[in-house]
């Protein structure tokens, strides 16, 4: 008679059943049903991620019913797993649960060995095996003080170690090296009387060190750890758990697995979508096309179907031929390939494609590319599998362009009716051309692009381009000049060619550092520049090697009319003489004066600012305001110290106590400036005082609440708390710098204020990119993101930038994955963030439109209510649907980011 506790979770086929100090319980059942739906089996438990390291032991041995979890759908994978615990996993791995069930009479256990209830008849069967023994254990518990009874101890590693070892059957070995030092750095630390257990243990492969080179034999042993030490030692077990089968794979297709004991008998059983597939090089999770017929691998079925199938070999036991298939007699059952040679097929010959899918024999056409198959391990002169991995494509189709190889003249298209991806050749003879029949070149052809293709025996040969994707760029090199129309930019590269030329776009942007307001006319021959390109064309020029120097504070000692000659000094006393011209502007107290009137102003003894560009004057201002950062405060002395952009530091004595205004803090004073801060010292009319200091700032916030009647807004800032900001008066512009209005401000994007004490000066709308990823290249470190509306741009991350699974926890660029949903923008420090979606698929409950709330089934604990983001791409296909068209019961995927849905898939 089986247990009914696990025989309820075979026959319901959860596989969340419990074991803990105190066990969760199951009905009984009914242990003799036939017929069973596997639909609920679960791999894993809901506090076991799919990237937690333990995954593969645990989903392993949760199928075996090895192992049960402390509570419904909840294993507590780095909870200390008891004494009795071990047992009970460790008996049950030997196949003795039955034993366990029909133990008929209550074993009596001495004092020192107590352990609970529903552990008894486990540790007496672990007795009665030679597990343990009570006289080594007594020894053990002396002259310890024990919290609870013996079987609620924590397992030492070393305990374990012989636990397992003896469960395997691998006693004698650890014998023979029970004299034999370890190589860990705490080898005094092993007791003796497991010293060899643990060495038998670690020769195995069943446990192995830390990183520090130590085995903390007295350390506590997790769940999780404990369902690795029994997964990994399973290869040694003379027989297997009655779940677990083992064998060579004869077939694997999207729908079953086939395998042959050693004794050459075979047995198919299903395959799930929810199968996992693991191999025999590390614990990460692989895809089923890495496995090969012949293979020597391990499942774990229920009921018929395997849910877990692991590689133990991948010694490949076969004889393997591939080519283009030339002619296919089905009479004779011979297939003829491009090396002329005629092979035998047997009469139930397997066929598949590269996916595992299952393939007639009257779909394979000639001139497919196919490999046929005969295992060595059976006496017979007939190939019984082929695997199709081409058959001859002609079509013509829509889609987008995920991968282009010049070099290998290849091209990978994700098809936009079947969203499947596919890759072809093409010839150095391919016809391409743009919507509307102008002919182009590969190098006008970009990743992202939607484009019709044509296919001719499984080889593109005509190429339009229905839509460009955006692709941004960078390049540096030195500014050359400009053409006479002044459309196009000519710099010497860096790297590549000696020269290259760049068309500017309508509004190309200047950023010159210490010149406001640039314009390409400032750009000076040997300038170092930044070109950042959109689809071939220059939207922003940066100079980064500063052609433009400014000189602070610099104190005129004189002024020749006659001769336009300005002498001055700068604030360390050096003297410097400039010619000016009437092309000077002069800014004097926020007005700009016509040069005329510098004389007149501007006299000796003044301080003023000068931007000088190759020795030439462009602007001098009078000096009543200083700006850069705080290099020095000192409240004892009364100095100041701002470094400016130009590298001078100049200090002002604090004659009075000036006005502080700290960036969006009212209320501020001298003591809450820190160095570092960037800062404006205003000066007062004799420039001898500095009356006020001012910090500026850049915030990014995001928009929750807009309240267009007083043009004011609610954000989430960067402390995470609620701000209301009224933008009446307030410059709004766009990312590209032109202007925006207040109803342009959306719900869930972002604003970037600049703090100028407590004004705003500008708030810049920042919409991110959200869309769903077509192609990664880790290489260049660049995604192409199809957004909500079909458009694609190909986003570059470069060196700085970060990615977090739904704004959460930390992930790498090469976690992410064609498919996952993300969301894309700048901070502050222009550092790209990347938030990947969390997919769930969930059953719709209702929705709510006066929340604007989705309602969804429970599941496993999970959320059960998400708002909806203002814009979430809603749809079925590539459909847009309205979440009042759906109906309770429907199958939905949601993409979840900052704990919304942002896009729904049905």
């Amino acid at each position: 008679m089986k247990n009914k506790k696990l025989a309820s979770a075979i026959v319901s086929s959860m596989i969340i059943t419990s074991l803990a100090g105190t066990p969760v319980l199951a009905a009984p059942v009914n242990t003799t049903t036939s017929t069973t739906s596997n639909s609920n089996v679960r791999l894993s438990f809901n506090d076991v991620s799919s990237d937690y390291w333990g995954i593969r032991h645990i989903s392993k041995l949760a199928l075996e019913g090895v192992i049960e979890g402390v509570a419904e759908g909840i294993y507590s994978p780095e909870t200390s797993v008891s004494q009795q615990d071990v047992l009970i996993m460790a008996t049950r791995m030997m196949g003795l649960q039955a034993d366990a069930d029909n133990l008929a009479t209550d074993t009596v256990f001495p004092d020192y060995m107590l352990v609970d209830k529903y552990a008894r008849n486990y540790v007496a069967l672990a007795l009665q095996k030679g597990l343990i023994s009570t006289e080594q254990e007594k020894v053990r518990t002396q002259g310890t003080k024990p919290v609870g009874n013996w079987g609620q101890q924590k397992a030492t590693r070393e305990w374990v170690a012989e636990v397992v070892i003896r469960a395997i059957g691998k006693a004698s070995l650890a014998e023979s090296l029970s004299t034999k030092a370890t190589s860990f750095t705490d080898n005094q630390q092993i007791s003796n009387s497991a010293l060899g257990f643990v060495n038998a243990a670690v020769s195995l492969k069943v446990v192995d060190g830390f990183e520090d080179g130590s085995f903390q034999p007295k350390g506590a042993v997790t769940r999780a750890q404990m369902a690795a030490f029994l997964s990994r030692s399973q290869k040694n077990l003379t027989t297997l758990p009655e779940r677990a089968k083992k064998g060579y794979m004869t077939s694997l297709t999207s729908g079953s697995i086939g395998l042959m004991d050693k004794d050459g008998n075979t047995s198919t059983y299903k395959i799930s979508p929810n199968t996992v597939f693991f191999g025999n090089k590390n614990d990460v999770a692989i895809s089923s096309k890495e496995l090969q017929e012949t293979y020597e691998v391990s499942i774990v079925q229920v009921n018929g179907t395997a849910y877990y199938v692991e590689i133990l070999s991948d010694e490949l036991h076969m004889d393997i031929h591939e080519g283009q298939l030339l002619k296919l007699n089905l009479t004779t059952m011979k297939a003829t390939l491009d090396d002329y040679e005629s092979y035998d097929l047997a009469s139930d010959v397997a066929v598949t494609d590269m996916n595992g899918r299952g393939l007639s024999l009257g779909e394979i056409v000639a001139g497919s590319t196919i490999q046929i198959r005969k295992s060595q391990l059976v006496d017979s002169d007939k190939y019984t599998s082929i695997v199709v991995k081409q058959i001859p494509v002609s079509k013509t189709a829509v889609g987008d362009i995920q991968t282009l190889n010049k070099d290998a003249m290849q091209l990978t298209l994700i098809e936009s009716a079947s969203g499947e991806t596919e890759t072809y050749g093409f010839s150095s003879n391919l016809i391409a051309t743009m919507a509307d029949n102008t002919l182009i070149n590969l190098d006008a052809i970009h990743v992202g692009d939607t484009v019709e293709y044509t296919v001719k025996n499984s080889e593109i040969v005509k190429l339009i381009v229905k839509k460009q994707a955006d692709v941004g760029t960078s390049v540096e090199g030195t500014f050359k000049q400009f053409t006479d129309d002044q459309s196009t930019i000519l710099i010497n590269k860096t790297s590549g060619k000696t020269v290259d030329a760049y068309e500017l776009s309508s509004n190309t942007r200047v950023v010159i550092n210490g010149l406001a307001n640039a314009s390409v006319y400032d750009l000076a021959a040997g300038d170092q520049l930044k070109l950042d390109v959109l689809n071939n064309k220059v939207t922003t020029i940066t100079v980064i090697n500063r052609s433009i120097e400014n000189l602070y504070f610099a104190k005129i000692i004189d002024y020749n009319a006659s001769s336009k000659i300005l002498t001055v000094t700068d604030n360390a006393g050096k003297p410097h003489a400039f010619l000016l011209n009437d092309s000077v502007a002069i800014w004097y107290n926020g007005t700009k004066l016509p040069f005329t009137n510098f004389n007149s102003l501007f006299s000796a003894g003044k301080y003023v600012d000068l931007l000088v560009s190759n020795d030439s004057v462009k602007q001098i201002q009078m000096s009543l305001q200083l700006d850069g950062a705080l290099t020095q405060l000192n409240l004892q002395t009364n100095d100041i110290t701002v470094k400016t952009d130009s590298g001078q530091s100049i200090t002002f004595k604090l004659n009075f106590t000036p006005t502080v205004e700290l960036a969006n803090k009212p209320n501020s004073t001298l003591s809450d400036l820190k160095v570092g801060d960037k800062i404006s010292l205003l000066l007062s009319f004799d420039q001898s005082t500095v009356t006020k200091i001012v910090t500026s700032d850049t915030k990014v916030f995001k928009t929750l609440l807009t309240n267009t009647n007083l043009k004011q807004a609610t954000f989430l800032n960067d402390s995470n708390t609620t701000v209301t900001i009224p933008l009446d008066g307030v410059p709004l512009v766009k990312a590209d710098g032109t202007n925006a209005a207040f109803a342009d401000l959306a719900i869930d994007d972002y604003v970037k204020f600049s703090f100028k004490g407590l004004a705003i000066t500008k708030a810049e709308l920042v919409t991110p990119v959200r869309g769903k990823v077509t192609a990664v290249n880790a290489a260049s470190s660049s995604l192409t993101i199809q957004d909500f509306t079909g458009k694609s741009q190909v986003v570059n991350a470069g060196s700085s930038y970060s990615v977090k699974l739904n704004g959460g926890m930390d992930w790498s660029f090469s976690s992410i994955k064609v498919g996952d949903r993300v969301q894309l923008m700048k901070d502050v420090n222009d550092k790209l963030m990347i938030q990947v979606a969390i997919a769930s698929k969930r059953e719709f409950d209702q929705y709510s439109p006066t929340l604007n709330q989705v309602n969804v089934k429970a599941s496993g604990g999970e959320q059960t209510a998400y708002n909806l983001f203002p814009r979430a791409y809603l749809h079925t296909s590539s459909s847009i649907v309205l979440p009042s068209s759906f109906v309770a019961g429907d199958q939905l995927t949601l993409y979840i980011l900052d704990n919304k849905i942002v896009e729904i898939e049905k």
